[in-house]
């Protein structure tokens, strides 16, 4: 199903796309606003959030400041007030994603979550674990890997891009599984289409038809960009890294494991925190006992939470939402062939268009001198804008993607 420029434009309100991002392009440069500053110059403008964000300012500071409060004092007292600041962070987070603190584990980024729930879940030889065709290596190759070891067998399936609705993809998750099927692994949101799935009517779905299969959900792109409440989507697990649309401290990320199944996963690591905690730690901090870590990292991760409350999940949402369907909008009237959908029903701010491979990399190189916007060459010519970006950032692009379409494929 193709969608033109028009009826995208129909579909998401086009007075208030234009109106809201003007509002906040405005609001974003001054102090007052609530909206923090970010670091980065405006000839080195990131639109690349699928990969990594800018940290937020305050969270650049607040990383720096706790890093050397603990050199001039490393003293007990001391690391116990900035380690607490971890917990601290963990109830605010869990706060933002409707669950409790002890269902979640700060690990250090997306692929190392999906692998406790890889390697950690009681799998025997035979038993069916069932993946999108569009999930992360460490979500894909890491159940290959498995699989090799222990005899599990994996089965993958598609989605179109071009699907008209969500009863389609729900569907088409459901009909995967087998009256064998184990565990169901998929992305909310693809980083090589950007198509965004129905998380919450999957997960619904799918425990209708087998109330005991596993359902795990790489939320890489999710986190930070989208408002999700774990306690209305019925997964048994989540992951994000807070590096990418969090905007926060790097090297640090999330998962997080219903309360039912957690003694029933092995950690990764076993560690000091084992022996002077509980044995085991409380709740998902079994998965996150890894002995010394960057404590400053982990405190300012708090900092990013106080930004995300502030703000709210839904205003951050929207926020996203608005300025990338200026970018969708702008490059549907340049006519270029998309990777990504332009049904409201899945886009995200995961922006895609189809570029030969060996061409992808010279037009973001291209992009970056007319425009000094960062891009990616992710499976074509992917852009990913978020809240830091404005309209300006977005009229620069489309400008420069114009002068580089002959690099890019034609319809």
């Amino acid at each position: 199903m193709t969608i033109q420029r028009r009826e995208f434009l129909q579909a998401i309100g086009s007075a208030t796309l234009a109106g809201s991002l003007i509002t906040y392009g405005s609001s974003a440069a001054a102090a007052s606003s609530g909206v923090p500053a970010f670091g980065f110059a405006d000839d080195r403008v990131p639109m690349n959030a699928a990969n990594l964000c800018p940290m937020l300012s305050s969270v650049s500071d607040a990383h720096a400041r706790y890093a050397h409060e603990l050199d001039l004092d490393l003293s007990s007292a001391n690391r116990r007030r900035i380690e607490a600041m971890k917990e601290a962070a963990r109830s605010k987070i869990a706060g933002l994603l409707g669950t409790s603190a002890d269902e979640l584990a700060i690990v250090r980024n997306t692929s190392e979550a999906n692998n406790v729930i890889v390697s950690g879940l009681p799998l025997a030889a035979g038993d069916e674990v069932v993946l999108w065709d569009q999930n992360h290596p460490s979500n894909s190759t890491s159940w290959d890997v498995r699989a090799a070891r222990s005899g599990i067998e994996i089965r993958r399936f598609s989605v179109p891009t071009d699907t008209g609705s969500i009863d389609e993809v729900v569907d088409l998750f459901v009909n995967a599984v087998s009256d064998k099927t184990k565990v169901v692994s998929f992305t909310h949101i693809s980083n090589i289409t950007g198509f965004r799935t129905p998380v919450t009517e999957i997960c619904a779905a799918l425990r209708k038809r087998k109330d005991d299969v596993f359902i795990h959900v790489d939320g890489a792109q999710t986190w930070g960009a989208v408002d999700i409440n774990l306690g209305q989507v019925d997964c048994d697990s989540f992951s994000g890294s807070a590096h990418k649309w969090f905007m926060g401290p790097r090297e640090v990320g999330l998962l997080y494991v219903r309360e039912r199944h957690i003694d029933d996963i092995w950690p990764l690591t076993v560690s000091i925190p084992w022996v002077v905690a509980e044995d085991p730690p409380q709740g998902a901090r079994k998965f996150d006992a890894f002995s010394q870590r960057d404590d400053a990292a982990l405190a300012s991760l708090g900092d990013a939470a106080a930004f995300h409350e502030a703000m709210t999940p839904a205003g951050i949402e929207k926020q996203s939402a608005m300025i990338a369907n200026r970018l969708r909008a702008g490059l549907l009237d340049l006519e270029l062939p998309f990777v990504s959908t332009a049904n409201p029903l899945f886009t995200s701010s995961v922006i895609i268009l189809k570029a030969p491979g060996e061409n992808a990399p010279r037009v973001v190189n291209q992009v970056f001198d007319d425009s000094g916007i960062i891009t990616a060459p992710v499976n074509g010519f992917r852009m990913s804008p978020h809240v830091y970006n404005t309209a300006d950032h977005v009229d620069r692009v489309l400008a420069a993607i114009s002068k580089s379409r002959g690099l890019l494929a034609q319809g």
